[in-house]
């Protein structure tokens, strides 16, 4: 058996194992999570800000699991996890650049994030 056989058997049996949701139950997770402490409930706008929203989801999860690792034997070192972080905030930094400059230009008003101006040199 090929590695993509067994990763399409793999996900088949993970499939198997959870039942489908109703439509209802979905929604009562849906309402549920936005309910749960730190929970953030957004309109997505755009196509582009679908897909960064994708992203951030996925940051979030993956930072959740590195800080379990840091640090630990087989995961991360303490300096690699440093680097990363760091690159995050800078990215997070321009990211932030880009929407002032782009809000100063369609005349939107663009509110730095308290937490972002802390880091802020």
């Amino acid at each position: 058996m090929t590695s993509q056989q067994k990763k399409t058997t793999e996900k088949n049996v993970t499939n198997q194992k959870r039942p489908k949701l109703s439509r209802e139950e979905i929604l009562e997770r849906k309402i549920s999570m936005a309910r749960e402490r730190g929970s953030r409930v957004i309109k997505i706008n755009s196509p582009l800000g679908s897909i960064m929203f994708n992203v951030l989801r996925q940051f979030d999860q993956a930072y959740a699991n590195f800080k379990g690792k840091l640090g630990e034997p087989g995961g991360i070192s303490y300096e690699d996890g440093a680097q990363m972080m760091a690159k995050a905030r800078d990215i997070t930094m321009e990211f932030s650049d880009l929407t002032k400059e782009l809000s100063e230009r369609v005349e939107f008003r663009y509110y730095t994030p308290d937490e972002l101006k802390e880091l802020q040199p």
